[in-house]
């Protein structure tokens, strides 16, 4: 009887420490009895939250070429620097940008005609429709010095 109530003793002392370790915060020591918190109705802004769009037209020819415009727009609270935009064709040095800026650019994409593709993929090939533009790529440094990357959305383009 009396290692029976050791044994209960024991897993109880045990119980007892894992659930003090749960409540303790282990960068600081301090037993917290619980984690609630109280929230106002307020947004806060990220260090780092960078967005990269593209637009360009909803339809094109083939045998033409389109402009498709890039934009790179920091919405977060701290600088990003060696901003620097590319894709299969291009790459743009767009500096540093400040919280709140933007930095536009465009670049032009030739559309082939189907006879063009043919005489490179063979008699049954075609261009795709839609026509499907990949994002562009962002890489950038952060306000710690850590190399961020992102890329913008895609587009497709109706062909006419």
């Amino acid at each position: 009887m009396k290692s029976k109530i050791g044994i209960i003793a024991i897993v109880g002392l045990l119980m007892a420490v894992v659930f003090v370790s749960g409540c303790t915060d282990q960068n600081n020591n301090q037993t917290n009895a619980s984690n609630t918190t109280n929230t106002s109705n307020t947004s806060t802004v990220k260090a780092f939250d960078v967005k990269a769009t593209q637009t360009g037209p909803s339809t094109a020819k083939k045998g033409t070429s389109i402009t498709i415009n890039g934009s790179v727009t920091n919405h977060g609270s701290s600088a990003v620097a060696d901003v620097k935009a590319s894709g299969q064709d291009f790459i743009r040095n767009l500096g540093t940008l400040n919280p709140g800026q933007t930095q536009t650019f465009t670049y032009q994409v030739y559309i082939p005609t189907d006879k063009e593709v043919q005489a490179d993929f063979g008699d049954n090939a075609t261009v795709s429709n839609p026509l499907y533009i990949g994002g562009f790529a962002v890489t950038c440094t952060d306000s710690n010095g850590s190399i961020r990357t992102l890329n913008s959305n895609h587009l497709n383009i109706n062909l006419s």
